[in-house]
């Protein structure tokens, strides 16, 4: 049974003066690029919480906390206070500029204060990736129905959880399947790879924190790969919003060991590897759906690990796993992450590519959306656009 949401008087009267305009609030760079390609799409004035797509998209900037997402619980009171600053200065401009909609992407805790807030002002809100509530803290889903009018979910699954909170929810697909590569052939080209050769993507993460933690455990993989294989090479591909100072560490940590860093964007060059050592997140599936296998992999601080323990309700943190339902990719997480053992799952992904490949393929086909769905638009960006647009337009 859907919930009632009561709206204040002055609320109905702000939602008569507002402006044609769409608020946009995102806090992680993969948020910022899903949020970017929706306001391509709508051509509306916007302003908001933006990164670097956002404001190539038109969007004013209110402030930008992409570089400010949190890797844990003391990163996360690190960044507390500047979050808070921007939080209130964008919801003084949605007082005093009432937009006419509002699309929020991911950043769980920040949009779930500015949603339910912008609801009481009676402007309606649409929530693009919302939190992973079926991932740890499942009660949250009882006050986070508050914060959205619409929730445009990622994942097959969670659209009964939202559904039975009584918020109205749409399975748009996953952004991951908009990735578009080009040929293996002119990938190699552009990162200068020998067309033969095996060849591992080293994606340490988009955060400055799992970078320093990861990556040189999947440097000393490559080490042992090559060992052991012969003809093997690696790159290391590095997330466009990482701090240029952890850029330059990885490239040069990369060096030392005989890995060469690119900064082009490694989406459209996915094709040209073997195999992906790859933080867990959105480059999980991205791999995935690219045709590359991903070794997933995580680590974090003690305090946040040993939180997590308590609240985890889920036995995989990798994407695609989740997705199908079983450790279709190996997932090395914490203490069971080292060089050695990383080396090993890798190998072993290059033995069994096959089998790899028809869990990709059943992967491909769990994240297509009804046929309802898909004529909104060919991808989650057009079918996200299709939801918002009548509210911009009413």
């Amino acid at each position: 049974m859907t919930q009632s949401v009561i709206i204040p008087e002055r609320a109905l009267a702000a939602r008569a003066q507002r402006q044609r305009a769409l608020l946009v609030s995102v806090g992680e760079a993969s948020g910022d690029a899903m949020a970017g390609a929706v306001v391509d799409l709508l051509g509306e004035r916007s302003f908001g919480l933006t990164g670097p797509a956002l404001r190539g998209s038109g969007c004013h900037s209110v402030a930008d906390l992409t570089g400010s997402a949190a890797m844990g619980l003391i990163d996360a009171a690190r960044h507390a206070p500047k979050i808070a600053h921007a939080t209130r200065k964008l919801l003084r401009r949605s007082r005093d500029e009432p937009p006419s909609a509002a699309l929020l992407v991911g950043f769980s805790e920040v949009n779930a204060h500015v949603g339910a807030q912008l609801r009481k002002q009676g402007v309606r809100v649409l929530w693009y990736a919302p939190p992973q509530v079926w991932a740890w803290r499942a009660s949250r889903v009882h006050s986070l129905h508050r914060s959205a009018d619409h929730i445009a979910c990622v994942l097959p699954f969670e659209q009964a959880i939202w559904a039975r909170a009584g918020v109205a929810t749409t399975f748009v697909g996953h952004p991951a399947r908009e990735t578009k590569t080009i040929s293996r052939r002119a990938a190699r080209d552009r990162l200068r790879l020998t067309p033969y050769a095996e060849v591992a993507a080293l994606m340490p993460g988009s955060r400055s924190a799992e970078v320093r933690r990861t990556l040189p455990a999947m440097l000393h993989a490559v080490s042992e790969l090559r060992a052991d294989r012969g003809a093997f090479d690696a790159r290391i591909v590095l997330a466009p919003t990482l701090p240029a100072k952890v850029a330059r560490w990885a490239e040069v940590t990369g060096q030392r060991l005989g890995v060469s860093a690119t900064r082009l964007s490694g989406k459209p060059l996915l094709s040209a590897f073997d195999v992906a050592l790859v933080a867990s997140g959105t480059a999980t599936l991205e791999c995935a759906l690219a045709g590359v296998p991903p070794v997933i992999v995580y680590r974090t601080g003690g305090l946040t690990q040993a939180v997590a323990r308590r609240l985890l309700l889920v036995d995989h943190i990798g994407l695609p796993n989740l997705v199908l339902g079983r450790r279709a990719f190996p997932e090395l997480v914490q203490d069971d992450l080292t060089s050695s053992a990383l080396a090993q799952e890798a190998s072993q992904v290059l033995d069994e590519r096959p089998a790899y490949g028809a869990a990709i393929a059943e992967l491909r086909h769990a994240l297509q959306p009804t046929s309802a769905v898909r004529a909104l638009g060919a991808t989650p960006a057009e079918r996200v656009a299709s939801l918002i647009r009548s509210w911009l337009n009413a």
